[in-house]
């Protein structure tokens, strides 16, 4: 029997790069979807559930880059390449870039035509 812990929050639909160490290593990836809380994504390189890291996030309005810093992000659950991220560490000043870009990036998407496929990179 499979045993997990349900998620606090709702994740947004995102698409967007990511960088972790792993191993001592820089490595890269592709961010899903993402709530203040934490993420889902695809590494280039696979990681152990407990793996806890710093990771920066290149979060993009579609005109800018922003680069977020995650102080401490603890893997959850892992499988291949695909991971679920939590936060355990960041900064107020992150923490509120995050919140805002999330809140940005609904208030978009609810505006727009259904199927009209915003997509942030």
């Amino acid at each position: 029997m499979k045993t997990y812990a349900v998620r606090k929050k709702l994740r947004t639909p995102v698409h967007f790069q990511f960088c972790y160490f792993c191993e001592g290593t820089l490595a890269n990836g592709i961010v899903w979807d993402l709530s203040d809380t934490g993420w889902r994504a695809t590494g280039e390189r696979s990681v152990a559930v407990g793996t806890e890291t710093t990771v920066y996030l290149t979060l993009s309005d579609g005109k800018r880059l922003d680069n977020l810093l995650i102080d401490a992000a603890v893997v959850r659950w892992s499988k291949g390449g695909d991971a679920g991220w939590e936060i355990i560490r960041i900064d107020d000043a992150n923490r509120t870039r995050l919140t805002d870009f999330i809140e940005q990036f609904k208030a978009a998407d609810q505006t727009s035509e259904p199927g009209s496929g915003i997509h942030w990179y």
